[in-house]
């Protein structure tokens, strides 16, 4: 297996580039392949050389996503201003920070990570792709607990380190899944172009990080976490929270309590 999308492409980038486009304009469960070939400007057999169906652009945009995390993952492991602490924080931290300051019309499609039903239906090329990226992020991030461990930051035992992660995975997956859900949007959770609620997310996750047995006491600023993070997003300077437009089709219809 391997991560070939990291590898450049100019005709399946400009695919990619134009099926978000359509994503953003049809839905992710609706739109129409067959358009793609003539608004990426290659023929019908150019484009079905890079993708058999739906499910493979979908899956080629998550691994496009998760590429980017893993850069990202690799630039804030190599701060050596940071401590592994900060670390941990500010990489759990940036996807959701990538999805809640997405601008209107963007595709943040990281929701696949926690519905690997869809992928199922790729080809098998892009769904040993996604499993390949998968250890790859597991990889980063045995690496950036076992560097905490070996430095004796966390004298924790193994199972409290374990607990920790899962507790701290669980908190990360539900915030950008809420970032990407219109319904909540429609329902006022959308922060009204305040960062109250990624403040929270943020205060949430070091609390989490708190329960381990740490060598030194540390305060992990929410100040210099977006000091950090807000020049490796998308939105660059002057980010401003607000959840994503991924058009969910089955969320679409508001329900009256």
């Amino acid at each position: 297996m391997h991560n070939y999308l990291k590898e450049k492409s100019v005709i399946r980038d400009r695919i990619l580039v134009e099926a978000k486009r359509l994503i953003v304009e049809e839905g992710v469960c609706s739109f129409r392949l067959s358009k793609l070939p003539t608004r990426s400007k290659c023929s019908p057999n150019t484009f079905y050389s890079h993708f058999k169906s739906r499910e493979d652009i979908v899956v080629a945009l998550f691994v496009e996503h998760v590429n980017d995390i893993l850069i990202k993952i690799d630039v804030l492991m190599d701060m050596d201003e940071l401590s592994n602490r900060e670390k941990i924080v500010f990489i759990l931290m940036y996807d959701i920070i990538k999805c809640w300051s997405a601008e209107e019309g963007d595709v943040c499609i990281n929701f696949l990570g926690v519905n690997p039903h869809i992928y199922g239906f790729s080809s098998s090329e892009y769904e040993g792709n996604i499993n390949v990226i998968f250890i790859e992020l597991k990889e980063r991030v045995q690496e950036l607990w076992s560097r905490s461990v070996r430095s004796g930051e966390i004298v924790s035992s193994k199972k409290d380190i374990v607990a920790c992660i899962f507790s701290l995975t669980t908190v990360g997956r539900g915030s950008i899944a809420v970032g990407q859900n219109k319904f909540l949007r429609q329902h006022g959770h959308d922060n009204n172009g305040q960062d109250n609620r990624v403040e929270t997310l943020f205060n949430l996750l070091c609390l989490i990080l708190n329960t381990l047995q740490w060598e030194n006491v540390q305060i992990v600023s929410y100040s210099k976490m977006l000091d950090t993070l807000t020049p490796l997003v998308s939105t660059a300077a002057g980010t401003v929270f607000r959840h994503c437009r991924l058009n969910y089709e089955t969320l679409s219809e508001p329900i009256e309590l």
